[in-house]
Parts: C-alpha cells; sequence; structure tokens
C-alpha cells in the first residue's frame, strides 16, 4: 500500500489539511518531501548530532525497510506540515541499548508485537499549535497493533515531554540514543485495547 489518504475530523485549525499513509516502500521511493520538512524544521539546529548524525536521509532509509514501519502525514496541498513515523522493534532489538532506568530487564525484553518505536515526529512552524501532532499521533496509533508505543524526547525539551504527558507517555528512564546526541528521556505508553 503506497499511501492511504484518512479521512480525520481535525482541529479547526487544521481543516485544510489532509492525513496521509505511507508504507516503507514508499518513503523509500522519495525521501526529499520527508528530508525537506525535516530540515525546514530544524534549520537552526542541525549544526548539533541529535539532527544531523546520522543524517536524516540515513535514517529514514534505514527504518523505512523495518517490519511494521509506518509514516503519517499532515499534507498541505503539495507540502508536508508535519509527520511522524515508527517501526515494530523486533526480538533482537537494540532500542533500549544503554538505558539507565530502574525498571528490571523484563521491561526492555520485546518479544512480537510488543512495541513500536515512533522514530520522529515533527511539525512545521506554521502548524504549530494547532494539535497537528496529537492528530498525526492518534492517526498513527490507530493503525498499530503493538502493546505500547515508545519514543526518545531530548531531555531539555519541556514542551514535547509536556506534550507526550498529556497523550498519556510516561518516563521510564534516561539514555543517549546514538553516540554523541543529548541525553534524552525514554517515554513509553500502552496501546492495548480492550
Amino acid at each position: 500500500m503506497p499511501s492511504l489518504s484518512t479521512v480525520l475530523t481535525p482541529p479547526q485549525e487544521a481543516r485544510d489539511l489532509r492525513i496521509e499513509h505511507f508504507d516503507g516502500a514508499a518513503v523509500a521511493a522519495d525521501l526529499e518531501p520527508w528530508v525537506t520538512a525535516y530540515e525546514r524544521v530544524y534549520a537552526d539546529s542541525l549544526d548539533l548530532d541529535d539532527h544531523c548524525d546520522p543524517p536524516i536521509s540515513d535514517r529514514l532509509l534505514r527504518h523505512s525497510a523495518r517490519p511494521g514501519f509506518a509514516l503519517v502525514a499532515a499534507m498541505d496541498g503539495d507540502e508536508v506540515a508535519g509527520f511522524l513515523y515508527g517501526y515494530t522493534l523486533p526480538t533482537d532489538s537494540l532500542w533500549w541499548e544503554g538505558l539507565i532506568s530502574d525498571l528490571g530487564p523484563e521491561f526492555t525484553c520485546e518479544y512480537p508485537g510488543r512495541t513500536v518505536g515512533m522514530c520522529e515526529v515533527l511539525v512545521s512552524a506554521a502548524w504549530r499549535r494547532s494539535r497537528i501532532a496529537h492528530v498525526l499521533f492518534e492517526a498513527f496509533v490507530a493503525e498499530r497493533h503493538e502493546e505500547r508505543a515508545a519514543g526518545f524526547v531530548a531531555a531539555d525539551n519541556d514542551v514535547m515531554l509536556a506534550t507526550y504527558a498529556k497523550y498519556g507517555f510516561e518516563v521510564v528512564g534516561r539514555m543517549e540514543p546514538y553516540e554523541g546526541w543529548r541525553p534524552h528521556v525514554a517515554i513509553v505508553r500502552q496501546l492495548t485495547r480492550a
């Protein structure tokens, strides 16, 4: 499935946006819109290791090949207003490697269908404070079958930590996702549906 349009009832400010779902093959076939959106959002901080090492194009290409990969985008005409992507963590995942936490080893043990790792969520400056991130998150998790969602947020990004707390995420520890990156907080939210 290269892409599917989803009809949602977006917040008042976002009525002109389309929410679209992309699989790994569609993303890998054309990285340009996602890389351009990323570079636009992080234009003032591309010199930080968190945003350039490894480059977003490399991360996207590698992640798009993983089982369970999905990208949900908010489109403003042909322009990307925001996107969120992630994939199902495999049983031999290195996702939790280096996690500093009081939780036991059973917390980081992956089994089939346990965790979807959310790798990136961003919203362009023109659409901030319009609840687009929330619409993207809900559209993303509505299609997931894993028990929980996990992500990393820079430890000093109080705005995103507060936002994720509103979405039901809990802080479970600290880590450095890639060598040289700023300290990040690991967050998790249960997704299991009744």
